[in-house]
């Protein structure tokens, strides 16, 4: 058979192992996970019976990192199952950082991981080899007698013959691979936590121990991981928002964020820069209905592939079904078949800022990152099809002011047509032409994922590096996708230059994505430390003693006049005890007066890194920090 590695084709007999091309093409096999040929990835150990082209994956690789991981679950279980023999395992993937397995009748908790931690290191010490066996359903069934989760999975997902497994000293699993090898691949794992879970992720099912775990090919990996995790916790958006009063959730209204005070003026300045954004780049801005009959997501297609995520609501009186909008999408197209369109009008962009809602599993809510109630920084763009490029370009530049704004760097991911979708091949073809044209244009590098596109048209993510500036940590920001089946679906049309009826193409754009959950972004990123003219409170003055508190009060009134925000403590904690509460609130600018200070009409400027300035004229300062303010100084 003939093996294509590199740029150079070998010849190899048939029943050839990924180990056995590696060693005599002279490859190092020392950090190497897993091969990739062209049906995907195998075990180094896995027999090839036909031409392929081959490359090997390593922990560097998010797919090594996908398989070591994918292996210590399997471990995981198997110390369990050694440890808790009555315990029922069901599934266990790897994550985007380590993995869980979840266990039915397992009642541990974290005081139980380390125990458990031991029992794998010894699985783990012992070398266990994972060995691939392909098995028909009625052995498999067999094998798994007992096991209420692995028989509903045989019964209705695997549906492929044979059923492939993995044993690993004594356990097995239901699992299509790959794996490393052997346990000594695994150089050293942790366990983190104890969580809750339903199988399947619905509530109406068996109720579930989670344990999440991560592990490392070497211990130095480990240890830069447990450090990052340290600071990881300074930059929790949830912990932050406890602590700066910006944001609380509550089991009455599940996945729905309680904007506090201080939380709803960060949320409104990020809103009012979407839509400053919005003006300048020539958008106008449309409000729809929150509530609208199911047909409407039906003629879309969201509806067969989305309903699981939607909210039904319907009056009493009326049997026809009504839903809660969980994306704008279809709305637009009722403004734009409102009348009659020109050509001339193109583009045409529709901006969109309606609430929405979207049934999010519980064990996937995260603070403001993942939601059930969003708003999103939402637009709809109806362009002809030489337009489309140039649309993109724009679309490019707003990315660009959003992200400098907020020192962000942006990853750009373009997602290809998916197995299941709608359109044709030619329209597909046109689409992704046109973003990786503006792409390259633009000077973006990105990477390509296949497959990964909505079922209506290719698209780019873009995604933001966190504190780390790890790749793989990054959060997903704005998104650009280009549709050519929503206007085909409603009948919109406009009228071309020839007097002729066409269908427009239809770009989704959303810059900041979800307002909250990019708050939550700019929340993790900072610290909380964020630019005053973001910040709730922009000045806190503090008067030295009560005969102060008249100018104080007075300095206060003068800046509330001009739009900053400031506030005032008068308290009688000492002088130390507030500076330091402002220091803990994040606050840009303390003010400090004092008699020296009413007498000169100055103020003592104390900033967020502790610096202090003394003698600084009031209205100097006020119009320095009124400038930063409206520039969006960083």
């Amino acid at each position: 058979m003939k093996i294509i590695f590199g740029d150079k084709v070998h010849e190899f007999e048939k029943g050839a192992t990924p180990i056995d091309i590696a060693k005599k093409l002279d490859i190092p096999l020392k950090d190497m996970l897993a091969a990739k040929i062209d049906s995907g990835l195998i075990d180094l150990n896995r027999k090839l019976e036909k031409d392929t082209k081959i490359s090997f994956v390593s922990f560097a690789d998010a797919e090594g990192k996908s398989v070591l991981w994918h292996s210590s679950a399997h471990v995981l279980a198997a110390a369990v199952k050694k440890l808790y023999p009555d315990t029922l395992v069901t599934l266990g993937p790897p994550i985007q950082n380590g993995f869980y397995y979840d266990f039915y009748n397992l009642n541990v908790g974290d005081n139980d991981l380390q125990k458990i931690e031991k029992e794998m290191e010894n699985i783990i010490k012992n070398d266990a080899k994972f060995i691939r066996k392909e098995v028909s359903r009625e052995d498999a069934k067999e094998l798994f007698n007992g096991n209420k989760f692995k028989i509903e999975i045989l019964e209705n997902e695997a549906a492929a013959q044979p059923i492939t497994l993995y044993e690993m000293e004594g356990f097995n699993d239901l699992c299509r691979g790959p794996h490393i090898p052997s346990t000594r691949y695994i150089k050293t794992v942790k366990l983190l936590k104890v969580a809750g879970a339903y199988w399947r992720g619905d509530s109406k099912r068996e109720v579930l121990t989670r344990i999440y775990g991560i592990s490392f090919p070497s211990k130095q990996d480990l240890d830069e991981y447990l450090k990052v995790e340290a600071e990881r916790s300074k930059h929790d958006h949830k912990k932050i928002g406890k602590e700066l009063e910006l944001f609380e959730t509550s089991p009455w209204s599940p996945g729905s964020p309680f904007f506090l005070p201080n939380g709803a003026i960060i949320y409104n300045e990020l809103l009012k820069l979407a839509k400053e954004l919005d003006i300048q780049h020539n958008y106008k801005e449309i409000i729809t209905p929150i509530i609208a009959k199911s047909e409407v997501w039906k003629i879309s297609g969201h509806y067969e592939k989305y309903r699981e995520n939607m909210y039904k609501v319907s009056p009493f009186a009326l049997e026809e079904e009504y839903a809660i909008k969980p994306m704008n999408c279809p709305f637009s197209t009722v403004i734009f078949k409102s009348r009659t369109r020109s050509y001339r009008e193109l583009p045409l962009r529709l901006a969109d800022y309606g609430f929405l809602h979207r049934y999010e599993l519980e064990g996937a809510l995260d603070g403001l990152l993942r939601t059930r109630l969003l708003e999103q920084n939402d637009a709809h763009i109806y362009v002809m099809e030489e337009q489309l490029e140039k649309e993109i370009l724009d679309i490019f530049e707003m990315v660009k002011e959003v992200y400098l704004l907020f020192k962000l760097t942006p990853i750009m991911t373009l997602a290809t047509r998916p197995k299941e979708r709608i359109g044709s091949e030619e329209s597909w073809d046109l689409a992704e032409t046109a973003l990786k044209n503006a792409l390259e244009k633009s000077g973006y590098k990105y990477n390509i994922k296949e497959g990964d596109g909505a079922f209506y048209g290719p698209k780019i993510d873009i995604y933001v590096l966190d504190f780390t500036g790890k790749p793989e940590s990054a959060y997903a920001a704005s998104t650009i996708q280009i549709d050519f089946n929503l206007a085909v679906r409603f009948d919109a049309k406009y009228v071309g230059a020839d007097n002729k009826e066409h269908v427009p193409v239809v770009i989704h754009r959303s810059i900041l994505g979800s307002i909250g959950r990019f708050m939550g972004i700019v929340l993790e990123n900072s610290a909380g430390e964020l630019p005053a003219w973001l910040t709730p409170i922009q000045v806190r003055v503090l008067p030295i003693t009560e005969k102060n508190n008249s100018y104080a009060n007075e300095v206060v009134k003068k800046m509330l006049f001009v739009g900053i925000r400031a506030d005032i403590d008068s308290s009688s904690s000492t002088l130390d005890y507030k500076i330091r509460e402002g220091q803990l609130k994040k606050i840009p600018y303390v003010l400090v007066i004092g008699e020296k200070e009413e007498k000169a009409k100055t103020v003592s400027v104390r900033t967020r890194d502790g610096k202090t300035k003394y003698g600084v004229n009031l209205d100097d300062f006020i119009k320095n920090l009124s400038e930063k303010i409206k520039s969006r100084a960083i």
